[in-house]
């Protein structure tokens, strides 16, 4: 997983003025605190599952609200919201398939002997 995804996903926040800082994003969208996307780019890390779908939980029910309403400005920010939360669960699955695929080329499988 790539802290880009994150980025990308505040970025656009901002664009639409859903958020004023990043702060803002770490705190109401990662459910992180204020100086989480700071300490991933300092300490090189890569943001966790938790961050993400928890970001990628409030990207889908925002997308729903904004889905449902007649103003064309609000659908456009529905698709917007949708891919960035497609973009969140994919990373995610992404690391994931990563780690077993890592955790398989390791050992031998005892199912399989």
């Amino acid at each position: 997983m790539t802290i880009r995804v994150l980025e990308a996903v505040r970025d656009e926040l901002k664009t639409c003025h859903a958020i004023g800082s990043e702060r803002e994003f770490c705190e109401q969208w990662l459910g992180k605190s204020e100086c989480y996307i700071r300490t991933l780019r300092f300490n090189d890390l890569h943001p966790s599952a938790d961050a993400l779908m928890t970001c990628a939980s409030k990207l889908g029910w925002y997308a729903g609200e904004l889905q449902q309403s007649s103003e064309l400005h609000h659908k456009h920010w529905a698709g917007v919201f949708g891919r960035l939360r497609e973009d969140c669960v994919t990373a995610v699955e992404q690391s994931a398939r990563t780690k077993w695929r890592n955790a398989t080329a390791s050992s031998k499988n005892p199912c399989v002997d």
